[in-house]
C-alpha cells in the first residue's frame, strides 16, 4: 500500500505537527524529517494511511453508536509497533527513535498506546 496523498496533508499528521510545535517550538517535523519517514514506513507496514491508523484505535458501541478507544486495538497496535521496530534491522537508540516517533504520532492525536 502506498499513501495516496502527501503525508503532511493528512489531518492526523497536521495535528501531530501542531502538537510537536506547541511542545518544542520551531517546526519539529521539518527539522527532523526522519519522524515523517518513520510514520510513512509504519503506515506501509500496517497497510493504512495516518488517518486510518488513528481510526483503527476506536470502535463504536452497538447500541448507542458512541465512539470509544478500544483497549484491545491499542494493545494490538503496540504489538505491531514492536514488530515494525524489530524488523527494521536497527538496534539500540535507533529502535527507540523509531518507536518514539510512532508513539508520538498517536499521543499527539490523543491516543495512548
Amino acid at each position: 500500500m502506498s499513501i495516496s496523498n502527501p503525508i503532511e496533508s493528512y489531518e492526523t499528521v497536521q495535528i501531530w505537527a501542531k502538537g510537536l510545535t506547541e511542545q518544542w517550538g520551531g517546526n519539529p517535523l521539518a527539522e527532523d524529517p526522519g519522524k515523517l519517514e518513520t510514520l510513512k514506513s509504519f503506515c506501509a507496514f500496517m497497510d493504512k494511511d495516518p488517518d486510518e491508523l488513528y481510526a483503527f484505535c476506536f470502535l463504536r458501541k452497538r447500541d448507542t453508536g458512541e465512539r470509544f478507544a478500544s483497549k484491545k486495538r491499542r494493545e494490538e497496535l503496540t504489538e505491531k509497533v514492536f514488530q515494525f521496530v524489530n524488523q527494521s534491522g536497527f538496534s539500540g537508540v535507533e529502535k527507540r527513535r523509531l518507536r518514539s516517533s510512532v508513539y508520538s504520532f498517536f499521543t499527539h492525536n490523543g491516543v495512548l498506546v
